[in-house]
Parts: C-alpha cells; sequence; structure tokens
C-alpha cells in the first residue's frame, strides 16, 4: 500500500491541461489513451501520481504525435 504523501493530489491533472492539449490535440481518444497509460505507469512505479515525465514517456496515435511539436523546438510565438 502507498503513503498518503505519494496519493494524486486533487486538480494536478488540470494544472498540466495545457500540456495534456497539446499533446493530443484535442482529441478524446487521444487524451484517454495518455492518461491511461501515465497512470499505468504511475501505478507500476509505485509513485501513484500522474507526472509531467509518465505523460511524456507515453507514443500516442500518429495524429496526435503529427500535430505535436515539443516546447524545445517552437519557435518564438509558437504555442
Amino acid at each position: 500500500m502507498c503513503s498518503a504523501s505519494a496519493v494524486h493530489q486533487p486538480g494536478t491533472l488540470v494544472e498540466q491541461a495545457a500540456h495534456l492539449h497539446d499533446r493530443t490535440g484535442g482529441m478524446i481518444g487521444s487524451l484517454d489513451q495518455l492518461i491511461h497509460e501515465a497512470a499505468n505507469d504511475a501505478i507500476i512505479d509505485g509513485t501513484e501520481k500522474i507526472t509531467k515525465a509518465h505523460l511524456d514517456a507515453v507514443i500516442l496515435d500518429i495524429a496526435a504525435q503529427a500535430q505535436f511539436t515539443p516546447p524545445r523546438q517552437r519557435r518564438a510565438g509558437q504555442r
């Protein structure tokens, strides 16, 4: 069983809303896959919280991947 400090806190995914939207292009199926796989990874590694590292480790469908430009590759002024 995990400790109380390791439990995912309410609101943490809301704080990552822009990143979630960027990764999925706003596609609900891609969002479902992203959250599902990141949650499974968080369970497996024992952290019990979905982190940006968990989210970034998920490989999404081709449509979501094609539209995503990681922040380090964006030009000034791009979202």
